[in-house]
């Protein structure tokens, strides 16, 4: 399989083809959830300099610059799922002109490789305590992840003591591992990691696909 630095250019341009032709899902009647795009580069800059976003991530470079964005925002376009769909999404307001605010990264990895997989997410600081995170994981972990790669078992990873990230995991059906751990080294810093995992029975997904309904949008937001 190509990886972004072998893709060539023919390949490049089908996934950004593919990439730019996902319908955005509603998540709330004035939230969208779609791919990041280059011209989102300027947001992305902003909210990985701010410390209440950025403390809570692995590791962003800082200060965080254009060149860092525009990396990170062509790397979404060749971080595709097996059927060619976005897997990091960008929370959109749209009463702000699609404003994006947000991450939440799903996977396709094989359920055989769980410590290679990582459901990863951050939010703006003005758009928390809403619930939007957890709903929006368990949108996209069930219409990518489940139904187009088949997955059944997820891995995500939340600081110790970062109790509204774990408390969202949970909301989603995360189980805290005791027996693993894990740290990372940060700015100069060891800092512990919760190991969370989920793992989906057939029920699981059955009701996962009822309940992950697509919200319907304020009709003035519909173009």
């Amino acid at each position: 399989m190509s990886t972004p630095s072998t893709r060539t250019p023919e390949e490049h341009a089908r996934l950004l083809e593919l990439h730019d032709s996902f319908k955005p899902v509603w998540l709330t009647e004035t939230i969208q959830l779609g791919p990041w795009l280059p011209s989102d580069r300027d947001i992305v800059v902003e909210y990985m300099n701010n410390p209440k976003v950025y403390s809570y991530l692995f590791g962003p470079p800082i200060p965080y610059t254009l060149k860092d964005a525009d990396e990170w925002l062509a790397l979404r376009i060749d971080r595709m799922s097996k059927k060619g769909s976005p897997l990091d999404f960008a929370f959109r307001d749209m009463t702000r002109g699609g404003r994006a605010f947000g991450c939440v990264g799903t996977s396709d990895e094989s359920d055989e490789v769980l410590d290679k997989d990582n459901t990863g997410y951050w939010l703006a600081p003005e758009y928390h305590g809403k619930g939007l995170m957890a709903k929006a994981l368990k949108m996209m972990l069930y219409r990518i992840s489940v139904v187009e790669a088949g997955k059944r078992k997820f891995n995500s990873f939340a600081f110790v003591d970062n109790w509204a990230s774990r408390r969202t995991l949970e909301k989603v059906g995360f189980v805290v591992q005791d027996d693993m751990s894990r740290s990372i080294v940060k700015y100069g810093t060891t800092i512990p990691q919760w190991v969370l995992r989920l793992y989906l029975t057939e029920e699981d997904v059955e009701r996962w696909g009822k309940e992950t309904i697509e919200a319907k949008p304020l009709p003035s937001l519909v173009h």
